[in-house]
């Protein structure tokens, strides 16, 4: 039986010295045969050339190779940009600073071979932070909702999707430059997938110090209130049944964000995100005093609040 193809998007933006480990990963992967679009996000070092070398050196029948430009700035952009080329039924979007671990692909693909056909097929990462730490990602089989708004399980390296499903939610929010993939996911989920999960660490995270994430909120302020209203929006147009209680779970969020901005000693920009996610008019008063509790806990540096927003 012929294998089906699966298509890999990384979009690279100075990362001359990152690529080619990443790139290694996927081509250690057993499965063929295997798609990689390489989208250059207007790189000013030497990345499009380490590239184009690496390409080079390991093109084969099985291992089709694509490199495109994206001038316009934004990993969103870059993104959509290889969306346009894949033309296989499967993909899955990954960044050049990570890798994959082995086994991946063949994993993935096996379960979308499985009985039940899923659209979207999960699971874990695992970050390296540092001094011997490790973080792995959340996981679920049975919740994902909660899994998602509250712990970005569909974030961009945890999930691969069908084509055609991912088409359906329009793409990337190129609107959006800080939480996009947990945006998307929410859009994802929205359009009521068939989820297939395997609870296994699939691909390992390296973040980098001049990552959009960064080390901070506060410096960033006004990136995740737009993630979050435009979570919310989407919600609010999907027309369900069960929105106030999805509206209900992002604006924990935004009390979680507020906690932070406290914690890094930016009351001024805590106290109106706050006061926004306490006048919401889904929020009843026994809630309402929950929220203020759980935002001077995180804002004490407690974890582990979403336990009590049930």
């Amino acid at each position: 039986m012929k294998r089906e193809e699966m298509s890999i998007v990384i979009p690279v933006r100075n990362r001359e010295g990152l690529i080619g480990r990443c790139l290694d990963s996927v081509k250690a992967q057993a499965w063929r045969p295997i798609r990689i679009i390489v989208v250059d996000n207007g790189s000013s070092d030497d990345t499009r050339e380490v590239v184009k070398e690496w390409f080079s050196a390991n093109e084969e029948a099985e291992l089709k190779l694509t490199l495109v430009e994206e001038p316009a700035p934004g990993a969103a952009v870059a993104r959509n940009r290889g969306l346009k080329e894949v033309d296989t039924e499967f993909m899955l979007f990954f960044d050049s600073d990570d890798v994959m671990l082995p086994g991946l692909i063949e994993k993935v693909m096996a379960a979308f071979m499985e009985d039940g056909q899923p659209d979207i097929v999960h699971w874990r990462t695992e970050t390296i932070l540092g001094a011997g730490r490790k973080k792995i990602s959340k996981f679920t089989l049975t919740d994902e909702w909660r899994c998602h708004i509250y712990h970005a399980m569909l974030a961009t390296l945890c999930y691969a999707v069908r084509t055609d499903f991912f088409k359906k939610t329009g793409g990337w929010n190129e609107s959006l430059t800080g939480w996009d993939d947990w945006e998307l996911g929410i859009r994802l989920l929205l359009n009521n997938p068939k989820l297939k999960g395997i609870n296994e660490v699939l691909a390992r995270i390296y973040p980098q110090t001049e990552s959009i994430t960064g080390s901070d909120f506060n410096s960033k302020v006004g990136i995740w209130e737009r993630a979050i209203d435009t979570a919310e929006g989407d919600v609010e147009q999907s027309g369900r049944s069960d929105s106030e209680w999805l509206i209900d779970m992002i604006n924990y969020r935004r009390v979680i964000l507020a906690a932070h901005y406290k914690r890094e000693g930016r009351g001024d920009l805590a106290k109106p995100l706050l006061c926004k996610a306490l006048v919401l008019r889904t929020v009843s008063s026994h809630r309402r005093w929950l929220l203020r509790l759980i935002y001077y806990y995180t804002a004490l540096g407690g974890r582990g609040a979403y336990l009590l927003w049930r």
